[in-house]
């Protein structure tokens, strides 16, 4: 079975929205994989997760494009958390919570923005793992935006728990494919959903 038609079978098993039809794009992140959709580490600090739209035509899905991406916050954020009680750490899951909008201040960008709330786990411990952590929810920025090609060992301070992929171009190519969404055709109001689904459990299911 190839990798875009297990993603949906999971997705459908969590009883998750999934959209089919030409142009209504499904935004997904397999946490502790590589864009081949093999299983890694999950090493902390680095861009080892996989940014994935899926399109799904005559009960076929596909995989429009995919990407290196970062689901958690990298070491800098972690040790070193906005906010006192850790970094935040999104939950596994779906939501629908993003708009395109712009992200960042030295380097303003086209992106995600957060406009409803997530859940979130908060890292207290510092020991970049979900286990155990106090889970919040509501709004904290957690945009879809660019890694400003860190390197793909190294997250720097491009994530404090945003859902980044790592390079400029690719990011690029992420937007304007989400721009072409039918729904945001037709109303730039429209609040995209987004899958974040651990690797692991992917593949067990």
């Amino acid at each position: 079975m190839d990798l875009a038609t297990r993603i949906v079978d999971y997705m459908k098993a969590k009883n998750y929205a999934v959209f089919s039809g030409e142009k209504n794009y499904n935004i997904v992140y397999v946490e502790g994989m590589n864009e081949d959709g093999t299983l890694n580490d999950d090493a902390p600090n680095q861009f080892n997760d996989c940014r994935i739209i899926i399109e799904i035509v005559g009960n076929e899905p596909k995989i429009v494009n995919h990407w290196q991406a970062t689901t958690e916050p990298g070491a800098y954020y972690t040790y070193n958390p906005m906010n006192e009680d850790g970094a935040a750490r999104i939950k596994f899951g779906q939501y629908q919570a993003w708009k395109v909008g712009t992200h960042g201040n030295s380097e303003p960008h086209e992106a995600l923005i957060q406009v409803l709330p997530v859940s979130i786990h908060r890292d207290f411990n510092k020991d970049f793992k979900r286990t155990g952590d106090r889970v919040d929810t509501g709004y904290y920025g957690i945009n879809q935006h660019w890694g400003y090609d860190a390197p793909l060992t190294d997250i720097k301070n491009t994530s404090a728990g945003c859902l980044v992929g790592r390079r400029r171009q690719g990011h690029r190519e992420f937007m304007k494919i989400l721009k072409s969404d039918r729904r945001y055709q037709q109303s730039k109001d429209y609040i995209f959903y987004t899958t974040i689904i651990a690797g692991d459990d992917l593949i067990k299911n």
